[in-house]
């Protein structure tokens, strides 16, 4: 695989490389908004158990929301390391097919992101209801 550093700008090679890069940029967004996601919920349940602790009644949410936060979290983190990878692997097929006159779908990247990030969506959220009660 060789990446050159300069392109011939012939029609709209430049416009669909710039547009290649920001879609690779919202990938980097997307990631780092979910590892953002998956610090914070670890961040918040943790500081939620530690305030519950200290008060005399007991808390029947506090062991699940203790027991499930980190998973969740690391969950989120890691889905968000996958998103990232599939945004640079994503980027440079498409550099790479742009300078031989083609361009790959992404249906199957598509439908795996989407399938995933539906997944811990509704996980976090059942997650939330079932600590609140």
């Amino acid at each position: 695989m060789r990446i050159s550093l300069t392109l011939e700008n012939n029609g709209s090679v430049a416009r669909d490389h710039l547009a290649s890069e920001r879609t690779f940029l919202a990938y980097v967004r997307t990631s780092l908004v979910l590892a953002s996601t998956g610090v914070a919920l670890v961040q918040l349940f943790s500081i939620s158990s530690s305030t519950t602790s200290n008060v005399t009644t007991f808390s029947p949410t506090s062991d699940a929301t203790h027991r499930y936060a980190r998973p969740l979290g690391a969950t989120a983190v890691l889905l968000s390391l996958g998103i990232l990878g599939v945004g640079m692997t994503r980027y440079f097929s498409i550099q790479e097919a742009l300078t031989r006159g083609n361009y790959p779908v992404a249906r199957s990247f598509i439908a795996i992101i989407v399938t995933s990030l539906v997944t811990l969506i509704a996980l976090i959220f059942a997650f939330v209801l079932v600590s609140k009660k």
